[in-house]
């Protein structure tokens, strides 16, 4: 990716984008990262600080956010951290602090995981911090889809872009020098939830159960028994298969995560009944029954209060692996 000279000579025209215009995930694509506990504190938006000088080695913060969005999106490809500091043009790329992701935005399923991930990094958190997760991994400016958001211009959100190379086959990343050091609250002040269990080929107990209702609320067909036998490594291979996950019967931290669906009033089916045998597990008295009413909005409440998590009633990506985590 070639910015800051285009950037120079490029006009770019603010837009009315925002978050509002990304288009939703499909059923089939995968929920966003689990976001970490954090406090109030959050990085100052990144300011515009191009390459200036040569160090072409990939830095660990942006080794680690290339690892966060492949890992979410394992179908997906990297176009690469770092470029030769031949090329004439400014690029963070030469400093190693830059990725391009690929993505097709003409295909409908690689532009619903980038309007996901993109939706979730640019989303607001539970402190009322506007484009939360871009500040604290420091991300400097995304482009994709003729399109570029800044957070140096944040409140100007999506602009459209009008230098050269539209960005149509990877969406391209800038991070900030704190960013790209791990320097940033979400390296250095995240609280991770909990540990996800390992849970495999002879397991019992609450989490298979949980585990089997997600399975079947993925599409498998899977009798809830609370015993991972034959039948359920076959299903959770099969979901690995499917989702470009490896294919080994264990169910881990990528599994599990990719398993996840967020539930809230109003939801019914198989991921409903994951979250209510979860929550009787914690002390709830719910009965499993698929429903999401207001008995299970008032359980899921209570138990986010006890984990000092705004208590809003939704089955989110964090409260189900605090969950998961305690069966």
């Amino acid at each position: 990716m070639r910015l800051a000279a285009t950037l120079r000579r490029c006009a770019v025209t603010a837009v009315a984008a925002t978050a509002a215009v990304l288009v939703a995930a499909s059923p089939a694509a995968a929920v966003p990262p689990v976001t970490p506990v954090f406090g109030t504190t959050i990085d100052a938006y990144a300011a515009y600080d191009p390459q200036n000088t040569c160090d072409p080695v990939a830095k660990p913060g942006v080794l680690g956010f290339r690892e966060l969005a492949l890992r979410t999106y394992p179908t997906t490809g990297d176009s690469g951290i770092v470029r030769s500091c031949a090329d004439g043009e400014v690029t963070e790329h030469k400093e190693g602090r830059a990725w391009d992701w690929t993505i097709n935005a003409a295909s409908g399923a690689d532009h619903a995981r980038a309007d996901e991930f993109l939706a979730w990094l640019l989303a607001t958190d539970a402190h009322g911090n506007r484009h939360a997760n871009a500040r604290r991994l420091g991300v400097m400016y995304i482009i994709f889809d003729g399109r570029i958001w800044g957070s140096y211009q944040a409140a100007d959100g999506w602009r459209t872009y009008t230098g050269s190379n539209p960005h149509t086959d990877h969406v391209h990343f800038s991070f900030s020098r704190a960013g790209a050091s791990k320097q940033t609250t979400w390296w250095t002040q995240a609280d991770q939830p909990a540990p996800w269990p390992r849970t495999e080929r002879g397991s019992t107990g609450t989490d298979v159960r949980v585990l089997q209702h997600l399975l079947n609320a993925a599409g498998q067909s899977v009798t809830v028994d609370g015993e991972f036998g034959p039948a359920t490594e076959t299903a959770v291979r099969a979901f690995q298969s499917a989702r470009g996950a490896t294919p080994d019967g264990i169910v881990g931290m990528v599994t599990w995560s990719k398993l996840l669906r967020q539930v809230q009033r109003g939801d019914q089916g198989s991921a409903v009944r994951a979250a209510q045998v979860a929550l009787n597990a914690t002390g709830a008295n719910l009965t499993v029954d698929g429903v999401f009413g207001a008995a299970t909005q008032a359980a899921v409440a209570s138990f986010q209060s006890t984990h000092d998590r705004p208590a809003n009633g939704v089955v989110d990506p964090t409260v189900w692996q605090l969950l998961i985590a305690g069966t």
